[in-house]
């Protein structure tokens, strides 16, 4: 299954990953940089921002990650399912 993800504001970084359940998808998209900004243990800023914003927790930033992800369904797969 393919998730994105979205930075919230003021990063505009997008995130597109293939994990085989939400879990999977959560850490792929941290690791692919999700709120870099704010990350603690990639201890960076996102160009975008021009404050350095204070970093979270990682338990939070896996949460918003997890609230903010969606998951994609591929056209073939609802064709497929009738729809």
């Amino acid at each position: 299954m393919t998730y994105s993800f979205a930075c919230p504001v003021p990063c505009d970084h997008e995130i597109k990953v293939y994990a085989n359940n939400n879990d999977d998808a959560v850490n792929a998209i941290i690791r692919a940089g999700a709120i870099r900004c704010r990350n603690i243990e990639k201890n960076c800023h996102c160009e975008k921002a021009h404050i350095q914003l204070p970093p979270v927790p990682a338990e939070q930033l896996r949460r918003i990650v997890r609230l903010c992800m969606k998951e994609e369904h591929e056209a073939s797969t609802r064709h497929a399912a009738g729809g």
